[in-house]
């Protein structure tokens, strides 16, 4: 199991490096400006997640559509949820807002621990020659990007209660929808399938042979959830750290 391979410390390495500096010159300059403004490069990405997505769907039914584009994945949240951060204005308006950063935070987390869970090195090698290895790089770039502009820009600002259980039951409800799919198209949504951490699936499949395939699918959807939720919670509190840290030094400077 690598977690980072020298295709990945070539290239994705000096993208964090050019985002931080992006998130770094964009709170210097709109940093004090109205949250309208400060949201533009938030919607401007946004959309081209978006974008992106409608091209690997075009693409995959001219081609002959593979069932594993279908947006059941765990990152397939940041198609939706970030557009309507960027553009919804309502009750709920918070509660979206949450929501988008924990995600964000999490997609931004797992990709700089373990970006080979991610998207391969052979996808990167692709980048110019393969509109889906170009799309899954750029997708998860530009997620890892939104979340340091939500950082930098300060574009949620945390309710003192509540949060965490509207994380906690959104990502659920996803869990709950991403496993039904997985299971019934027999694809690996989320790796709620199989398991892409060969060691884990070595796992899966003795546990699979000793219980049958029935418990242990069912065992193993209950395992990955759990582990879904702990980690997203995980991350907004990672999310809350940051924000504090970045205030504090904020105030220190003024």
């Amino acid at each position: 199991m690598v977690l980072w391979t020298p295709t990945h410390l070539q290239t994705l390495l000096p993208a964090i490096v050019a985002m931080l500096v992006i998130a770094a010159i964009l709170r210097l300059t709109l940093g004090k400006k109205d949250r309208k403004i400060r949201m533009i490069p938030f919607q401007i990405f946004s959309c081209v997640l978006v974008l992106l997505e409608i091209g690997k769907q075009a693409i995959s039914l001219y081609k002959g559509y593979d069932l594993y584009n279908l947006p059941f994945h765990f990152c397939s949240i940041l198609i939706f949820m970030p557009a309507i951060m960027s553009f919804y204005r309502g009750k709920y308006e918070k509660t979206v807002s949450c929501i988008t950063t924990a995600v964000l935070a999490a997609v931004f987390i797992l990709t700089a621990a373990y970006p080979d869970l991610i998207y391969s090195a052979q996808a990167v090698k692709e980048f110019t020659t393969n509109f889906f290895s170009f799309h899954t790089v750029a997708f998860h770039n530009v997620a890892m990007l939104l979340f340091t502009l939500v950082l930098a820009l300060d574009l949620h600002e945390p309710e003192p209660k509540g949060e965490p259980k509207k994380i906690f039951v959104f990502i659920l409800c996803y869990c709950v929808i991403a496993a039904t799919m997985a299971h019934l198209l027999k694809t690996n949504y989320n790796n709620f399938y199989v398991c892409n951490i060969a060691p884990l699936e070595t796992v899966r499949l003795m546990v699979e042979a000793a219980l049958g395939s029935t418990v242990a699918a069912i065992l193993y959807v209950i395992i990955v959830t759990i582990l879904d939720l702990g980690f997203v919670t995980g991350a907004y509190w990672f999310y809350r750290l940051m924000r504090k840290f970045l205030t504090k030094e904020n105030k220190v400077s003024v």
